[in-house]
C-alpha cells in the first residue's frame, strides 16, 4: 500500500491496520537492495549483537538511503548490519542482524561478540 503522503505499508495478516514499512518507495528499493547486496555474506544468528555492541565495529557508516526511523543500515567493507523494530505488536523489540565478509569481517565481529 502507498499512503499520499508517499509512505509504503502492509497488512501483515489480512486483517490488521496498515503498519508503515518505508517512509517511501526509493528508500524501501535501497535497502531491499543493500540486502541483496550482503545475501552472500555470512550471517551471524539474530539476536547475538545488539546496534549497541555492532556499533562498536570500526568502519560502519550509516546508509540513510537506505534507512529510516524504525531501520537503520550500517556498512563497511567487510561488515553489515540493520537493525530494525519487530512487527509483532505483542512483543515489539528491536533486531538486529549482522553479515560479515572475508576474515576481516569475521573477526571484526567475533571480537565484538567475544567483548
Amino acid at each position: 500500500m502507498i499512503h499520499t503522503d508517499g509512505s509504503v505499508g502492509t497488512d501483515v495478516d489480512g486483517g490488521s491496520p496498515c503498519l508503515t514499512i518505508a517512509p517511501s518507495i526509493p528508500h524501501l528499493i535501497e535497502s531491499h537492495a543493500l540486502a541483496d547486496s550482503v545475501a552472500t555474506w555470512r550471517p551471524w544468528p539474530v539476536g547475538s549483537l545488539a546496534a549497541t555492541a555492532i556499533a562498536l565495529v570500526d568502519g560502519l557508516v550509516d546508509v540513510p538511503e537506505s534507512s529510516w526511523g524504525p531501520s537503520r543500515w550500517r556498512l563497511s567493507d567487510t561488515v553489515a548490519a540493520m537493525d530494525y523494530d519487530s512487527w509483532d505488536p505483542e512483543n515489539p523489540r528491536r533486531r538486529t542482524l549482522v553479515r560479515s565478509r572475508d576474515e576481516a569481517g569475521h573477526s571484526q565481529v567475533q571480537e565484538v561478540l567475544d567483548g
